[in-house]
């Protein structure tokens, strides 16, 4: 569990710090309350990007689609939207709450863990790589089971570490943007 390499931090499989795929929301919907609605379209490659300004009725969603809530992780599950990186941390949901592709697996972090930590973790070319060794099914419609979310070792950071890490890629990530808008210009 320790990683020995920098102090304070511990190699922990995902499935002890996130809930995966979990079936309840922190505050249930009434049948009436509009929610998010996220088909896979909805979600950016790479980029760690969605779009939650669908909305439906809850009773409408209620079945059929997975559910999730501000502050989850998406993880497109089948391919090739997993491969292309289709992930993202939901935010700004209607009402906190989301409906939405059964195609994505949700990463519910629990305390001590920044969920955009474990965006960028799971965005890693070699994390893609890995999990899409561990897919089943038939060809053509491949998917990374859960158990391999769940066994899979994140390098956890410190609370305060974890955030420093992401202000620094969201950075960098901003110059790149700006750069590539650049180049479009010219």
């Amino acid at each position: 569990m320790n990683s020995g390499d920098l102090p304070g931090w511990l190699r922990v499989p995902i499935g002890e710090i996130a809930e995966l795929n979990p079936r309840q929301y922190s505050v249930e919907p009434k049948e009436s309350d509009l929610v998010s609605f996220v088909p896979m379209a909805a979600v950016e490659t790479l980029s760690g990007r969605m779009d939650p300004s669908q909305q439906r009725a809850w009773r409408d969603v209620r079945s059929g689609f997975v559910r999730f809530q501000n502050g989850d992780v998406l993880f497109a599950k089948i391919t090739p939207c997993m491969e292309n990186g289709k992930f993202a941390v939901a935010k700004a949901l209607v009402g906190g709450r989301a409906a939405g592709s059964t195609e994505f697996h949700v990463l519910r972090p629990l305390g001590g863990m920044d969920p955009a930590y474990l965006l960028y973790f799971l965005l890693q070319e070699s994390v893609r790589r890995d999990a899409k060794a561990r897919m089943q099914g038939a060809a053509g419609q491949l998917r990374v089971p859960k158990q391999y979310l769940a066994e899979l070792e994140i390098p956890l950071a410190p609370l305060a570490e974890q955030c420093r890490i992401v202000v620094a890629i969201e950075e960098h990530l901003s110059r790149l943007d700006a750069a590539v808008a650049g180049l479009k210009r010219v």
